[in-house]
């Protein structure tokens, strides 16, 4: 497996991790990531404020992916920045992905490891997890919120995988401070780590489209009763 592929599955499990809980968002304010390849590292940038979550992943071809999500409304919003529209999508349900995932078999093996070190003032428990040839070591922090990958699909994809481990997880609500994955040889391909995070309130206009964006309206295909085929 691909370490950004990887990477997609594993964050994408964490959102709906935290997504799952009824629990409301304790934490407010900007963490800031690195994610660092063989080939390349990428910032992101990661802003949480009253259950409301903006996400930003900037490209090395220069180019940033945003979304915006509202757990209240179970809606997120992609932004495209080139073409100043955005696109609105319902956020996963997590009881949904985990029946699916656990119909599909072949679960990955999932360890709580009870070792717990602090990353940036937050104690995290480190957890690991297999799927095929590649083992992902993640710490997480609890009561920092929801995580959900910017990088995980444009407007009209599929969105993020699922898998069995996504329903683990959601007992727990774990928020990553640091990712590594390896492969079969123990060779790391991929490592996300927190590098700051600031606990300044942050502006509400982060979180809504800027006002000159306009909403995109995905055109109803023949046949399809106007239902967007790209929906889940």
């Amino acid at each position: 497996m691909k370490p950004l592929r990887f990477l997609s599955c594993l964050v994408a499990a964490l959102a709906f991790a935290a997504a799952g809980r009824a629990e409301p968002q304790a934490f407010e304010g900007t963490v800031k990531f690195t994610m660092t390849t063989h080939q390349t590292t990428v910032p992101m940038t990661y802003v949480m404020k009253n259950g409301l979550v903006r996400a930003e992943i900037e490209a090395p071809n220069g180019q940033t992916a945003a979304m915006l999500m509202d757990f209240a409304k179970h809606e997120m919003l992609i932004l495209m920045p080139q073409q100043k529209m955005y696109v609105v999508q319902p956020l996963p349900d997590p009881a949904a992905i985990a029946s699916q995932a656990q119909a599909q078999g072949n679960p990955p093996d999932v360890q709580l490891t009870g070792q717990y070190e602090t990353i940036l003032g937050h104690k995290c428990q480190k957890i690991v997890m297999k799927t095929g040839d590649t083992v992902a070591e993640m710490w997480g922090a609890e009561g920092m919120g929801t995580f959900m990958n910017p990088g995980m699909g444009g407007p009209m994809g599929r969105g993020a995988p699922r898998s069995t481990w996504e329903a683990e997880l959601a007992k727990r609500g774990f928020f990553p401070l640091r990712v590594v994955t390896r492969d079969a040889g123990g060779e790391e391909r991929l490592r996300m780590e927190a590098t700051a995070i600031d606990t300044t309130e942050p502006a509400d206009a982060l979180f809504v489209p800027p006002p000159d964006y306009k909403k995109f309206e995905m055109p109803a295909m023949p046949g399809m009763g106007g239902v967007n085929p790209f929906s889940r």
